[in-house]
């Protein structure tokens, strides 16, 4: 249920510039005090004021003070005022989760605003119209109408309504998907409202950083973000901000399978919905996230209740993802009472509304159980049909999502490139300027040596000196220059050593991927069903394997753009081995090779893990590489004064006496294809060697041709002093500091 729970955050987020407020009861009563008194215009705006008070404190009284202002407004003919209570009135109702109603007065709104050319009022107009598409699922439409109101806003110099929109863009795109462009827009609205001290709006945009933070599965710092927030919400009693914070926090606990705590959040939604004025609307998101926690924790019929409720106001409000959503909760709960028939009626229309809407993951879900119920039916044509629909949506949300973080480390890196380029410009021109001023000086000194002997010599002493300074100048802006391209170099060496990182360590478990799923396709009727199951249940393990290896080598590569950091911790080597092992296991098996492993004592290290993650999966792919079917491999561990002393070995091919001193060269590197030519750059044991270095070690490698080969690196060894060396420094390598 993600994400209807960021369109929750867009349905504040997209009416903040119509109703920005922090809920003055002092104000509001100060303002209800001057009714009786007040005709005409005056007593029309005093409305709209009260309208704009109650905003996230009682969305009925804004729709009451609003229809209060437009019958004044329309009597004295004033476009401006009855633009403004048509906003206040569909404001009113989108909070009140009455969409279809906002969007046709908001409708009004606009037509009103454009015929006065009121600018500020044709941007709150296009806002509000914008927040209902959002929650209608129709996100291109929305970020149209949030630039167009940007568009406005700049020409106007409208500044704080600039910030505003930037706020609902950023929160457009994070809710569509958009993260890296969404977060830009944020943290462009985020200083605005920091220099103003809004800590409402400030709050919100916290909220929103955390959502993508929840997205990247970093559960830790989001709960940071949310609490934060939460915390914010409840001093200034923003009942509809807790509401937002609190659904969030029950889907990370959710998503961590806690579900007595996501269930605990989920009760406090509903309960704070119940004590405020805020429409049921708000309430459902706390029903359906109920009824999934339910459903997992095996309560169905709680579960039902739940859903059956979140389903009721969705129909209502006409919220097709929620129609959706609730409807997969039903069809799962209905296959789990054995109802298949009724399960499938259920799933189809979740799947007719999420192919119309395009909302992928919802229809990726849809597939996987409607090809459970159709097996329950014995229909298992139909059944392997869905199946194969979910694993190729599958790949491609897993490709889609690998491209996007490659793009992301290429688009840093292109940054950091052209910032090193236009600082190589702007020093170029510094050069031709002072090239200028000398020729200006040369031509002025022999001017004066026509005037006078006496001038020249002055001139000359002048002259000299300016051009001592010149060259200094120029000496200095040279090394510059040099400094700037040596650093050049150096971000472009480290980008490439990256790429090469990243796909020397994701080629082995993804070729056995491919070699398995392609038997899978290729050859069906060798595979039993008992066999199938396990193998799709080993692959399934194997890809979670690969992805969480994947995302810490991009996340490592991000943090690193400029050069390769070095930091040290506490080491436990035994767990890096195992983790490594479990990761090449598929390899191992298609050969048939047997793997042992002897480590003797604790073998705690002081190293960088993802450099040691890496040496050691260099070494063991290389072995498995190089060992032949049924052959031995067997990493030793032990424990050698202060070092760790860990070797890898096998009983393969070997290698040559000659092409022993090409391994660690890194001029002549050696790149050989292995016992099934598998395939390689020579690039991993170069890298090795350069990372065992940096952690204090050295690598070695003994090989004799046709009797295997050992390669042997050494690490620091793990001391008292070093827990808090771990714990409070940072080492430099290439001369960049550690991040």
């Amino acid at each position: 249920m993600k994400r209807i729970v960021y369109q929750l955050v867009c349905i504040v987020i997209g009416c903040l510039f119509t109703l920005s407020s922090n809920g003055q009861t002092a104000k509001i009563d100060s303002l209800t005090n001057l009714i009786p008194g007040l005709r005409g215009t005056e007593l029309c705006q005093v409305y709209l004021d009260l309208a704009k008070e109650y905003n996230f404190v009682d969305p009925r009284q804004v729709i009451y003070y609003a229809n209060l202002a437009l019958p004044i407004a329309e009597q004295q003919k004033d476009k401006v005022q009855q633009s403004m209570a048509y906003q206040r009135l569909g404001a009113g109702y989108i909070f009140s989760g009455e969409f279809e109603q906002g969007y046709q007065v908001s409708e009004k709104a606009l037509k009103l605003a454009r015929e006065v050319d009121d600018g500020m009022s044709i941007i709150g107009a296009l806002n509000a119209m914008a927040a209902c598409h959002m929650n209608l699922g129709e996100y291109p439409k929305a970020l149209e109408l949030f630039r167009e109101a940007l568009t406005i806003a700049e020409k106007i110099d409208a500044v704080e309504a600039q910030a505003s929109i930037e706020l609902n863009i950023g929160a457009a795109l994070t809710t569509q998907g958009d993260r890296t462009n969404g977060l830009l827009y944020l943290f462009k609205a985020l200083k605005y409202y920091e220099n103003r001290g809004d800590h409402p709006t400030l709050a919100r945009i916290l909220n929103n950083i955390a959502v993508n933070y929840h997205y990247w599965k970093d559960y830790n710092r989001a709960l940071d973000y949310y609490l934060k927030t939460l915390e914010a919400y409840q001093s200034m009693d923003d009942r509809a901000g807790q509401i937002i914070v609190l659904n969030n926090i029950g889907e990370i606990y959710k998503d961590k399978r806690e579900f007595a705590k996501a269930v605990d959040f989920f009760d406090r939604v509903v309960q704070v919905a119940d004590s405020s004025e805020l429409s049921t609307f708000y309430k459902a998101y706390g029903w359906v996230g109920l009824a999934e926690a339910y459903m997992e924790m095996g309560e169905f019929e709680k579960s039902s209740v739940n859903v059956s409720q979140a389903l009721a106001v969705f129909e209502k409000v006409k919220m097709q993802e929620g129609i959706a959503t609730a409807n997969l909760i039903r069809a799962q709960l209905s296959l789990k009472n054995n109802q298949p028939e009724v399960g499938l009626v259920q799933v189809n229309r979740c799947l007719e509304i999420a192919q119309t809407s395009g909302i992928v993951d919802l229809e990726q879900k849809a597939y996987r159980v409607r090809a459970q119920i159709y097996k329950m039916q014995n229909r298992f044509k139909l059944a392997y049909d869905d199946v194969d629909r979910y694993a190729t949506m599958s790949d491609t949300l897993y490709r889609t999502e690998i491209a996007e973080k490659f793009a992301d480390i290429r688009a840093a890196i292109e940054i950091t490139k052209k910032q090193n380029e236009i600082e190589l410009l702007q020093m170029d021109n510094q050069i031709m300027d002072l090239k200028i001023k000398r020729q200006h000086s040369s031509t002025v000194i022999l001017m004066l040596i026509v005037l006078s002997l006496f001038v020249v010599s002055l001139v000359m002493f002048g002259y000299l000196k300016s051009r001592k300074r010149v060259n200094e100048l120029l000496t200095e802006k040279n090394s510059k220059i040099r400094i700037q391209h040596e650093e050049l170099m150096k971000v472009n060496e480290t980008k490439d050593k990256f790429m090469s990182i990243i796909g020397h360590d994701l080629r082995n478990p993804i070729g056995a991927f491919k070699d398995v799923i392609s038997q899978l396709a290729d050859f069906p009727e060798m595979f039993t069903d008992e066999l199938r199951q396990q193998i799709v249940k080993e692959l399934r393990e194997e890809a979670e394997s690969t992805y969480f290896l994947l995302d810490n080598l991009l996340s490592w590569a991000k943090n690193q753009k400029d050069a390769i950091s070095f930091k040290p911790e506490k080491l436990d080597l035994r767990r890096v081995v195992k983790s490594n092992i479990q990761l090449n296991n598929r390899l191992l098996e298609a050969k048939s090779i047997a793997f042992t492993s002897d480590l003797e004592g604790e073998l705690l290290a002081l190293a960088d893990h993802n450099m040691v993650n890496l040496v050691l999966r260099n070494l063991i792919s290389n072995a498995i590489k190089f060992t032949n079917d049924g052959g031995q491999i067997q990493i030793v561990g032990r424990e050698e004064q202060n070092l760790l002393v860990i070797s890898v070995k096998d009983n393969g091919v070997g290698i040559a006496e000659e092409d022993l001193p090409l391994v660690f060269d890194p001029v002549r590197h050696l790149s050989t294809y292995g016992t099934k030519h598998e395939k390689g750059s020579g690039l991993g044991l170069l890298l090795c060697k350069e990372f065992v270095e940096i952690n204090g070690g050295t690598i070695t490698v003994d090989s004799h041709k046709g009797a295997g080969s050992t390669f042997t690196f050494t690490l620091q060894k793990l001391t008292g002093e070093d827990l808090d060396y771990s714990a409070t420094e940072s080492g430099k390598v290439n001369g960049s500091k550690v991040v």
